[in-house]
């Protein structure tokens, strides 16, 4: 479960940036996860409130957007969404597709402090 080592990582740094700001608290976070991230977004969830626990984060929300993956299919000539990036499969004509732009990274896009 690697949701537990990007809790950890994600926490150190909002946590960083709050001390820097003079924060008492942390009140909310905004993440965005890649795609391709292979995050479970409830052990996600599970795993920040665990951590979080008896620091100034602790009870704050966390809001996760999940990133959509695209691909141009090339029979279609068009981006496409793909359900699947692992299996890239054109949503419209059901061909494959070989240029699949999706991420694996995980994003902290905003912070509330108090």
């Amino acid at each position: 479960m690697h949701e537990l080592t990007l809790c950890y990582q994600t926490h150190e740094l909002i946590v960083q940036q709050a001390t820097k700001q003079q924060a008492k608290r942390i009140v909310a976070v905004w993440l965005e996860i890649g795609a391709l991230s292979c995050v479970e977004l409830e052990s996600m969830k599970f795993c920040f409130d665990l951590v979080c626990q008896e620091t100034m984060a602790e009870g704050c929300q966390l809001y996760i957007e999940q990133q959509k993956a695209m691909a141009w299919c090339e029979t279609c000539k068009k981006n496409v969404p793909v359900k699947n990036a692992f299996i890239a499969v054109c949503s419209l004509c059901n061909n494959a597709l070989t240029q699949v732009d999706a991420d694996d990274k995980v994003w902290v896009k905003k912070i509330e402090i108090q």
